[in-house]
């Protein structure tokens, strides 16, 4: 076994034990805080009648009465020697005045608060203490090997305060349990005088009877069986003095409580060590809740979704440039204005399963590459086959464009596998060409209709608007002498005016008439005005059917078909699913690309520069070549040194260190995760779905299986929470 492999193992049983064990936890640390306490009170100086003398020979003689059969384990003298509470098995305790004999009433039998903190502290009143002694085994384990977990990273993230107080006050968190363990193995305790192999006492009563003619027992605390033996722990004017009666003996036991036990109790140094006791108590309470706080906070996140618990009507939707997303929200919106109770997701945030749950599911499917599904909805079309939803209702709408040979090729599969699991077509499959509406108004009707739901007059999604641009500026950002490269532009375009968009909008190019348009991720420029946009394109080849290769239609008219001060028609589509957060939002960005798949985060990096927001930024870049083909190289490492980057990891994969983009997400698994589960990051991938896309999906699933000890299934789950919390985002081409 590697020294990795052990390490994610005892990563695993740390969240995990800390875990189950938590309210467990809490409880022995909030009542070892209160414990905490009582030093600090008897350092208070104050008036206080001497504890009554016990009279040994009445208290046998009550012992005799109370206890015949001699079941009792514990005798406590409380109430300022004039109570005493006996502790017999099963959790019994009972309390007798020791004048007269007589049972004490329950509110009396309360006075002696920190004695009742002390058992629940031992046992719990439950005769527990076994369970109390394996709780605090593990805690002394859990917080050893905190520390050779993760480094300390300081940060205000309840993780970095969990790293923090788990490094920087490890031996006052380790104090308190530690001392505990030592006690349970007798380790720095009274050293234990041997006794004759004789018979043990029959009884406590017995013990006093035998200890009273030669120890003085007038200020007697408490007795107790210890082994085969009875302990009294007596006060006298010089301190308190242990014996330990059995075999016939009775003899003192030396050393006191012991070291071990007064830094325990914290009275090794009268109020002040009840003041560090008590501080550490904070501490462990406090590295309890921040360890598992992040865990809960995940837990409610994996069930966030759009709509009510109540939701009977399902709109889910796999959307690759936004198009489907904005449709399957309108139809939600419509339903729920008509009355209905719907919930909206992505199909990469279902299960199949859970179509099972709704009267009526309704599905919004594009189409992209050679005729599939977007990357969306990819996992969830593989999961549905073998799936039996027998009976289940559904009807979709699939969006394409009829000038590509695969129209609507994507929801045509997902409506395919749904009829072959058994699904019900409640409503024909309408096909929405480009940016016709009609279709959809017509299909939303007919679903209406078919649920009892009046959807009414409904407005369409914004469509897509045109735009008037003129080339100003292009540069190459590959090295054209190195034949290892692919040929890349960085274009600057002007419109007429202030420009409407946002990085991460597409611009839709259609290279000539009746051509369909293709997409390209528009991005602010930086230090240009809201006239300027900026587009990163890689130029394309085909393969004719004759063997020859072409330039791409719309690369080619982009990269080498337009000169400085040409005009270009085009259409920009909203794609607010790749938009960057608002400059007030306060989760950190992961953002993944390679190669032309930078194009958006120039501009969202120049966003960010320019309103100085301050949550930080993780960018990773691959590609082939750092000195050949680092796009806008310059550029990233400048805003890394204005602190605009938080980090920049980069991977290139003709030299030596090789790899890919997706392989730095991997060796940095654990920063990774911290950055989504602590931080509440959200991740944006921008590149291939071939190369990228699946690389990362990759790296997905080998990181939540090192660090969070997830199986294929569990970590598809994981991945798909983060789909349906917004936070992770794909934008992938082929």
């Amino acid at each position: 076994m590697s020294a990795h492999d052990l390490k994610s193992i005892l990563l695993i049983a740390h969240r995990w034990v800390a875990l189950i064990l938590t309210p467990l936890f809490v409880l022995i640390i909030l009542s070892g805080a209160v414990l905490a306490v009582k030093p600090i009170l008897e350092a208070v100086p104050r008036d206080a009648a001497a504890p009554a003398p016990v009279d040994t020979a009445a208290l046998v003689g009550l012992l005799d009465r109370v206890d015949p059969g001699g079941a009792a384990r514990m005798a406590v003298i409380g109430g300022d020697g004039h109570t005493l509470v006996l502790a017999k098995p099963g959790g019994v305790r009972d309390t007798y005045d020791l004048a007269t004999g007589a049972a004490v009433s329950a509110p009396q039998q309360g006075a002696d608060f920190f004695g009742l903190v002390k058992r629940f502290h031992e046992d719990l009143l439950l005769e527990a203490g076994l369970l109390v002694e394996i709780a605090t085994w593990a805690m002394t384990l859990l917080i050893i090997i905190g520390p050779v977990l993760a480094w300390p990273r300081l940060n205000r993230t309840l993780a970095g305060w969990h790293r923090g107080i788990g490094w920087v006050l490890f031996p006052l968190v380790l104090l308190t349990p530690l001392t505990a363990v030592l006690m349970i193995l007798h380790i720095g305790g009274p050293a234990r005088p041997q006794l004759p192999p004789s018979a043990a006492p029959a009884s406590i009563a017995r013990a006093l009877e035998q200890a009273a003619p030669a120890a003085d027992l007038s200020g007697l605390v408490w007795a107790r069986w210890m082994g085969n033996g009875v302990m009294l722990l007596t006060g006298t004017p010089d301190g308190r003095v242990a014996y330990l009666v059995g075999g016939g003996a009775v003899a003192p036991m030396e050393g006191g409580p012991g070291l071990i036990h007064e830094l325990h109790e914290g009275t090794w140094a009268g109020g002040w060590s009840g003041l560090v006791n008590l501080l550490a108590s904070v501490a462990l309470l406090g590295l309890t809740v921040t360890g598992v706080l992040p865990w809960v906070r995940r837990w409610r996140q994996a069930r966030r979704r759009s709509g009510g618990a109540d939701a009977d009507i399902l709109v889910a939707f796999a959307s690759q440039t936004g198009r489907a997303a904005r449709l399957a929200e309108a139809t939600a919106a419509a339903l729920a204005a008509g009355g209905g109770k719907v919930s909206c997701a992505a199909l990469a945030a279902l299960a199949p399963e859970e179509l099972k749950h709704f009267r009526q599911v309704l599905l919004v499917v594009s189409t992209t590459g050679e005729g599939e599904i977007p990357d969306q909805g990819r996992a969830f079309l593989q999961r549905l086959r073998g799936t039996d939803l027998k009976g289940v209702p559904f009807a979709l709408l699939a969006l394409g464009d009829s000038r590509y040979p695969d129209y609507c090729a994507g929801g045509i599969a997902v409506r395919d596998a749904l009829l072959a699991a058994g699904a019900v077509e409640a409503v024909g499959m309408a096909c929405v060409d480009g940016e016709a509406m009609g279709p959809w108004r017509d299909w939303l009707a007919a679903v209406g209709t078919r649920i009892g739901v009046d959807t009414g007059s409904v407005a369409a999604p914004e469509a897509d608007r045109p735009l008037s641009l003129t080339l100003v500026s292009r540069r190459q950002l590959n090295d054209p002498a190195d034949p290892d490269t692919h040929e890349a532009w960085s274009l600057l375009f002007q419109g007429d005016g202030p420009l409407d968009y946002r990085s991460g909008d597409l611009l839709m190019v259609s290279p000539g008439p009746g051509e369909p348009p293709r997409p390209y991720s528009v991005s602010a420029a930086p230090g240009q005005g809201p006239e300027h946009l900026l587009l990163t394109v890689g130029l394309t080849w085909r393969r004719e059917a004759d063997g020859s290769e072409s330039l791409g239609k719309a690369s080619g008219l982009l990269c080498r078909g337009l000169r400085p001060g040409d005009r270009l028609d085009a259409t920009l589509r909203r794609h607010p699913a790749f938009n960057p957060p608002s400059p007030e939002a306060d989760h950190p960005m992961i953002l993944l690309c390679a190669g032309c798949g930078i194009a958006p985060f120039i501009g969202f990096l120049a966003e960010r520069e320019e309103t100085g927001a301050r949550q930080p930024v993780w960018l990773v870049f691959g590609n082939r070549k750092r000195k050949a083909d680092f796009f806008y190289g310059d550029l990233l490492e400048g805003w890394m040194r204005r602190g605009v980057l938080a980090r920049l990891d980069t991977a290139f994969s003709r030299e030596p260190e090789g790899g890919y983009a997706p392989d730095r997400l991997i060796e940095a698994g654990a920063e990774f995760l911290e950055w989504m589960d602590e931080k509440g990051a959200v991740l944006y991938a921008c590149g291939r779905a071939s190369t990228l896309g699946a690389g990362l999906d990759r790296a997905l699933h080998t990181i939540l299986a090192r660090h969070r000890g997830m199986d294929a299934d569990a970590a598809t789950r994981q991945i798909a929470r983060w789909d349906a919390e917004g936070r992770l985002r794909r934008d992938l081409f082929d």
